[in-house]
């Protein structure tokens, strides 16, 4: 008989090549389709040969001979052939519906020789498979074992010539391709292995005791670490991986489901309707045809239930090699990480209150469909009790109290069946559930908040790690400290800055050119919306920038961050303080952060109190403040260390017009003191007071830059000028031109001093 099973696989296998080849060579473009029919082909012989019977070798014990092996040796080759021989089978059922980088070395560098081996050694597969009757009469089994060896080789040969020119592997892409084979074999693991290689271990996982805890950890185990590995990976690759495992974990679990088990005397007890064991057929059918709204069921309803299930297995007297309780564990692994890690890799997206409240929905049908099934079928089987509605096996592990819920029973009959019912047990079931669920849904978001921060800081570190190699490179030997350009040590430049918020396609800030120098007042001016906070939020560090770079001092804002922050005084818009600390306690935080030295921050803080008419509530604490106290104080604090670049936006809400004068005073004086101050404001009065120049921001574009002292000579109202850019009118950049800065800066001085006394008047 042997000879005729080889027929069935060397059928297969020529079969699949002639039909390649003759494809490849004349409609290239069938090829595709031809890959996947092969696959399901090979995945329907799989399907049936599983499912018509049970292995031979699950029952062997330590590799003793027996069940027609007459050698240990080939008992262990028969256990890799049918453990890999799954893994091989999968990877062809698979591949041609993905396009995957590392597939092509899989399929070429692991699949081809498993399915290789598996011919060469046929009878020894037969052997694991269907046992030695198989050798004396014709077995189905047998051939359609030999069907799939046969069309796994063709498919995996053919599949290997048309993407010859993609499995050549370089550097460290065959580290991915190991940890990807590992991965795979891994996945295939049957789970009578330990039986079958191993002399009975008599230790009893129960209780939480070591055994039981040993079992609970690849739960933690497995899911981080192939989380770890796939959470950069291409959306294809992760889900291409989950429906590797998914289905490998429904065959795993189907060797206590197979159609003798459906049709046999105990079939009542035996279909798949515990809660744990759905969700080995949804999460698989949900990832391959991609079914969102079924998916929100199991991830929420299963998950839970295949967690109670691992702290409260119901496995026996097992002991920790039996086939039942690694049947049990492996089954219940996927059934509570799968859902949690197709979302955490994004496959499906986090649910919202929608997705919450119809699984819920479904729940509670499932619900009540095991009431009725439970009640019904236990005419036929006693033990009958899917998903622990009709037994006592939870009660017993929470005590009297739960037991006495089951002593309200309410019975009827139709006909000659009879139905009993736990009301109160199975109301309170139900309620406590929904508390579980929900409660579990939490525990998940927060779960996935602390991964993602995790990653977040990783990357970040690997880019400070990059960052800080390349800053070496541009320093050429000099000290970190050092600012980058030494050209632009007392200037804040933008260099084709721009700005786009995650994956948008709109620019919220695009290609903006600037250079403000050192001793003048910059005005910042646009409407709402235009860019200016962005700007604004990028010079300081708040957020990153997405092309161009921004210099502060000569400092690369990018590269040098901490330097270049050392350099700003920043007074935001809207302001965030320590509302518990004192006023004086608060800027002193923010001097010890800046390492301003005791005297120095006690004679600017003394100055600056008595400026602001502070001095007498300096030690009060902050929430007692009015706003415009509070704005004070973020005024205060940002000049502290003496900033060479002081950035104000919008500093003026809710001051009262004597500090308002005491604001520009300050701004003045910080001028003149060679210090650049970068003001934003919609008030255009006391921009074009105080302003030596200014620009305006659009749409995400700088439309001009302006030097006010210019258009005051020439008579040019700033203000409508304003108005006619931000309207659209066409302008044309102007700056200061024809003179040195020096003598540039000697006049904007002047100027000030001149407008100074008028501004005291007018405030």
């Amino acid at each position: 008989m042997i000879g005729l099973y080889y027929l069935f696989g060397a059928v297969g296998a020529a079969a699949v090549l002639l039909t390649g080849l003759l494809l490849k060579k004349k409609l290239p473009t069938k090829l595709n389709i031809a890959f996947k029919t092969f696959s399901l082909v090979l995945a329907a012989a799989l399907f049936f040969r599983y499912m018509l019977g049970d292995e031979n070798i699950a029952d062997i014990i330590a590799l003793r001979p027996g069940r027609g092996f007459n050698d240990s040796a080939l008992i262990a080759i028969a256990l890799v052939q049918v453990w890999f021989a799954y893994a091989a089978e999968m990877l062809a059922i698979l591949a041609s519906f993905f396009k995957i980088k590392t597939l092509p070395a899989l399929v070429a560098y692991l699949a081809l020789p498993i399915f290789a081996f598996n011919a060469v050694m046929f009878p020894n597969h037969v052997m694991a498979i269907c046992g030695e009757a198989a050798f004396g009469a014709f077995d189905v089994r047998a051939a359609l074992l030999g069907l799939e060896t046969g069309l796994g080789l063709g498919y995996a040969t053919l599949y290997t010539i048309v993407n010859f020119d993609k499995i050549r592997l370089y550097k460290t892409e065959w580290v991915w391709f190991a940890l990807a084979a590992v991965g795979c074999i891994f996945a295939a693991f049957p789970s009578y292995s330990f039986r079958v290689a191993v002399e009975p271990a008599m230790f009893y996982p129960e209780d939480f005791n070591f055994y039981h805890r040993l079992l609970l950890y690849p739960a933690a185990i497995i899911p981080i670490t192939l989380f770890v590995l796939l959470h950069n990976k291409s959306y294809e690759t992760k889900r291409f991986a989950m429906m590797y495992y998914a289905w490998l974990g429904l065959l795993n679990f189907s060797f206590s489901h197979r159609f003798g088990d459906f049709f046999g005397p105990n079939w009542v007890t035996t279909l798949p309707l515990h809660l744990c064991h759905t969700a080995m057929y949804i999460t698989p059918l949900c990832l391959t045809f991609k079914l969102k709204k079924v998916f929100y069921f199991t991830y929420f309803i299963n998950v839970l239930g295949a967690f109670l299930a691992l702290v409260m297995p119901d496995t026996g007297e097992q002991a920790i090699f039996d086939t039942g309780i690694w049947l049990f564990y492996m089954n219940h692994y996927h059934a509570f990480f799968m859902p949690l890690l197709v979302v955490g890799l994004g496959i499906f997206r986090r649910p919202r209150w929608k997705e919450f409240k119809y699984s819920m929905i479904g729940f509670s049908i499932y619900f009540v469909m095991m009431l009725i099934v439970n009640a019904w079928f236990t005419n036929y089987n006693a033990s009958v009790d899917y998903f622990y509605l009709n037994g006592d096996f939870i009660v017993d592990k929470l005590g009297t109290w739960a037991e006495n819920t089951r002593n309200f029973v309410w019975s009827f009959k139709i006909g000659e069946l009879s139905f009993t019912f736990y009301p109160l047990y199975q109301f309170l079931f139900l309620v406590v559930y929904y508390g579980f669920a929900f409660g579990m849904w939490f525990i998940y978001e927060l779960g996935y908040s602390v991964v993602i921060g995790w990653l977040d800081i990783a990357e970040r570190n690997k880019k400070i790690r990059v960052d800080k190699l390349a800053l070496e490179v541009q320093l050429a030997g000099r000290s970190i400290e050092e600012p980058m350009n030494m050209e632009n040590v007392n200037k804040l430049v933008l260099n084709k800055f721009t700005k786009r918020y995650g994956t948008s396609d709109v620019y919220a800030v695009k290609d903006a050119d600037l250079e403000v120098r050192g001793g003048e007042i910059f005005g910042f001016l646009g409407p709402n919306g235009a860019g200016k906070s962005t700007i604004i939020k990028s010079i300081v560090g708040i957020q990153t920038i997405t092309d161009g770079s921004i210099e502060v001092c000569g400092y690369d804002v990018a590269k040098q961050s901490v330097q270049a922050k050392r350099q700003i005084g920043f007074v935001p818009d809207h302001y965030a303080l320590y509302e518990r600390l004192t006023a004086r306690e608060y800027i002193n935080y923010i001097a010890d952060l800046y390492e301003v030295s005791k005297e120095d921050r006690d004679s600017r803080l003394s100055a600056m109190a008595e400026r602001f008419e502070l001095t007498s509530a300096l030690d009060n604490p902050i929430r007692t403040y009015s706003h415009g106290m509070k704005q004070k104080v973020t005024i205060m604090a940002a000049l502290i260390h003496n900033p060479k670049v002081w950035i104000l936006d919008e500093p003026l809400t809710g001051l009262d017009p004597n500090s308002i004068f005491q604001v520009k005073e300050c701004m003045r004086e910080h001028a003149e003191a060679g210090n650049i101050v970068f003001f934003s404001s919609h008030i255009i009065d006391v921009v074009e007071r105080i302003c030596d120049r200014i620009a305006i921001i659009r749409k995400g574009q700088i439309q001009c830059v302006r030097d006010v002292h210019e258009m005051d000579a020439a008579g040019e109202s700033l203000e409508k000028f304003y108005m006619s850019v931000i309207n659209g009118a066409e302008v044309n950049p102007i700056a200061v031109e024809g003179a040195s800065q020096d003598d540039q800066h000697k006049t904007k001085k002047a100027k000030r001093r001149n407008k100074r006394h008028g501004d005291a008047e007018a405030d």
